[in-house]
């Protein structure tokens, strides 16, 4: 196979080369395009994540400074919570030695309450039998468990025995004469020391007083002092009728220190 070379005129080599030349330019506009075009989507996408970026920066300064806040209050929280706590210990060690004195006292209070009770328990018999049978409504109470109902009533039984001391009491009641023979007499106290009766028949008089810790009645044939019916008579009256009071004299009996009556 053989070529033929033909020769080309001037004409012909300028349109050629300007042909060439547009080819090449084309081509060239066509990359640029291709570029401009990158370019631009490359802009889009960097505006985007700018925009997107923007946005997630303001939301994340705002957790950060809601975080600053919590974790202030979480500062203040516990800072308080140790405050209280220590405020409780102390409350509690205060307690605790409240509660121990509380203790001991109740404790010097029960052995004080035990002694009381015991003597007041003992001069039960000393005493006149009204008093002896008010007091026997309340004795029970001296053994009860708990220290304020024991006081409750060692002071009740104390100021029963005070009031009873500082008044002239009359009453009424049985008085036993012998083993076999009680008789309904008006009786006559001055204080815890002394009491008179008369029977209501007055046939039966007498002096009483504590002997050998006992408060025992000296009935008529057995007094070491002189004791009428009108001695008695006058005083009951007046003490019935108060409205003729006068002064009136009664014989005491006083105990010497060897044991005899003066």
């Amino acid at each position: 196979m053989t070529f033929q070379i033909f020769p080309l005129s001037v004409k012909q080599r300028c349109l050629s080369i300007i042909i060439l030349l547009f080819s090449t330019c084309s081509v060239q506009a066509n990359d640029e395009t291709k570029l401009i075009e990158q370019w631009l989507n490359l802009e889009k996408q960097k505006s985007a994540l700018t925009a997107a970026w923007q946005q997630r920066k303001e939301t994340l300064e705002q957790q950060i400074i809601l975080l600053s806040k919590e974790q202030t209050s979480l500062k203040q929280l516990i800072a308080k919570n140790h405050k209280n706590q220590s405020s409780v210990s102390e409350q509690r060690e205060l307690l605790a030695s409240q509660k121990i004195k509380l203790e001991q006292s109740n404790a010097k209070l029960t052995t004080q309450l035990n002694s009381l009770s015991e003597y007041l328990k003992s001069v039960v018999t000393k005493l006149p039998y009204p008093l002896q049978q008010q007091w026997e409504k309340t004795l029970s109470k001296l053994d009860a468990d708990s220290n304020s109902v024991r006081l409750e009533a060692a002071l009740k039984l104390i100021k029963q025995a005070h009031d009873f001391d500082q008044r002239v009491v009359f009453h009424t009641g049985l008085i036993q004469i012998n083993e076999h023979e009680s008789i309904l007499a008006e009786q006559v106290f001055l204080g815890l020391a002394h009491g008179w009766y008369i029977s209501k028949n007055k046939q039966h008089l007498g002096y009483g007083k504590s002997i050998d810790d006992i408060f025992k009645w000296q009935h008529k044939d057995q007094m070491s002092i002189v004791l009428t019916e009108a001695h008695l008579t006058e005083l009951t009256n007046i003490l019935k009728n108060p409205t003729s009071a006068k002064y009136v004299q009664l014989p005491l009996a006083i105990t010497a220190s060897n044991g005899g009556a003066l």
